[in-house]
């Protein structure tokens, strides 16, 4: 008995539904060089912004921009739990 175009569209239609594995490790490898980049960009940024306004202020600003970085570069390279890592790296515990 012949089927319907129905029944065998559908074993095709599940199997364009799930992700490639490819897919996935090629959007986590974009995400991690987007947060490097983002990072470096950042932590350059607070170092200068802390310098053009010089004194407490521009060590403060600075400060917290190149902590905005450094979750940014960390998280590139370690993961989703790299604030643990700044904090600490951060405040030296």
């Amino acid at each position: 008995m012949p089927k319907s175009l129905a029944q065998t569209a559908l074993p095709i239609v599940q199997f364009k539904k799930k992700p490639s594995a490819a897919l996935a490790y090629q959007t986590a490898t974009d995400r991690k060089a987007l947060n490097l980049v983002l990072g470096g960009i950042l932590v350059v940024g607070g170092v200068v912004t802390g310098l053009l306004l010089g004194g407490w202020l521009g060590i403060g600003v600075g400060a917290l921009i190149v902590l905005l970085g450094y979750y940014f570069l960390i998280l590139g390279m370690g993961g989703p739990h790299a604030w643990t890592e700044i904090f600490q790296e951060f405040f030296n515990l």
